[in-house]
């Protein structure tokens, strides 16, 4: 996953769906209240590092951070339960999951960003060597352009992501 990356502990997983707000299958979450009532999303398994275990130096420097288990596999960790092992060095860790947040800050952007105008084709060179006149801009309309389907839908797909865990992160 590319991008921001918010993590969302397995407890708290847990306890939105002893509330029926989600439903959490494998690595999908399925919203079942609200706005987004029946998005799907794709989470990564990940652990937050809290604090080493039996040692004084953090020598692979994870502490306070967050990182995908595939990536600790890559590494040669090895993660049991609450804790991940890297090399001579074991950590307390705190498993869960990890949700891309960029889709909504690109959204975002996207739908404030200026719409490009373009000017005719018919502006070019006059006969004497000088630039032409430019075209004059067509006025802009209140209403901006919309947005291709397959980005209006992950707009909607990551607002509706971010509504929820807003309303449920407390």
């Amino acid at each position: 996953m590319a991008g921001g990356l918010l993590f969302v502990s397995q407890e708290m997983l847990d306890t939105w769906a002893e509330q029926g707000k989600i439903d959490f299958v494998g690595n999908v979450m399925t919203l079942l209240q609200g706005e987004g009532k029946g998005r799907s999303y794709a989470l990564e398994p990940a652990v937050r590092f809290l604090k080493i275990l039996g040692a004084e130096a953090d020598s692979n420097g994870l502490l306070s951070k967050v990182k995908p288990v595939s990536q600790l596999r890559g590494m040669g960790a090895e993660q049991v339960e609450g804790s991940v092992i890297l090399g001579d060095v074991a950590y307390e860790v705190q498993p869960g999951f990890l949700a891309e947040v960029s889709a909504l800050q690109a959204a975002a952007a996207a739908r404030k960003a200026p719409q490009a105008v373009v000017a005719p084709a018919s502006a070019s060179a006059g006969t004497s060597g000088r630039p032409a006149t430019p075209a004059p801009r067509p006025a802009r309309t209140s209403r901006p352009t919309p947005m291709p389907r397959d980005l209006e839908e992950k707009r909607k797909e990551a607002e509706a992501l971010a509504r929820f865990l807003l309303d449920n992160l407390s």
